[in-house]
């Protein structure tokens, strides 16, 4: 059973591999952009939720490397570190809702076409996501942070 097993791991290995590979004509965002551009802002998008259906999530992104996360679906909030690397936006986080805690650790690739600098990639191989041109929607400042309050508060009644 065991040349299965080595079988099905080197069958994966490719498509991992392609996963990570930015789309054709563009190349990873360096560290200090993604960290430029997210700095001190609250990123809201839409990722694949545990069934398949979009799921909106704001998470900000501190100056000092302290994240934040807020979704009404569930609903469930974080509080973790976000990080930076090259082509990789990159979150450490503990979710909570009524229904209980999650610890979670995902990145987010990123990609700038090289050809048209302002066309941007973004890829959740986490989530099953392939490459797609993706413009962040960003507000300055912590816009979330109200409704993880109140959020608290509900949990607590309950």
């Amino acid at each position: 059973m065991r040349p299965i097993i080595a079988l099905a791991v080197l069958a994966a290995v490719p498509t991992m591999a392609l996963a990570q590979a930015a789309p054709k004509g563009a190349a990873p965002i360096p560290a200090a952009e993604i960290k430029e551009m997210f700095s001190g802002k609250t990123y809201n998008f839409t990722e694949k939720g545990h069934k398949g259906e979009k799921e909106p999530i704001s998470w900000y992104l501190g100056a000092d490397g302290k994240m934040l996360g807020y979704t009404g679906n569930g609903p469930s909030h974080a509080a973790g570190t976000w990080s930076t690397a090259d082509g990789k936006l990159c979150v450490s986080d503990q979710w909570a809702g009524a229904w209980g805690t999650n610890h979670s650790d995902e990145c987010q690739l990123w990609a700038r076409d090289t050809a048209k600098p302002k066309v941007l990639y973004r890829a959740e191989p986490s989530k099953g996501g392939s490459w797609t041109k993706f413009t962040p929607k960003l507000s300055s400042g912590d816009t979330i942070t109200p409704k993880i309050e109140a959020l608290k508060v509900k949990l607590a009644k309950q």
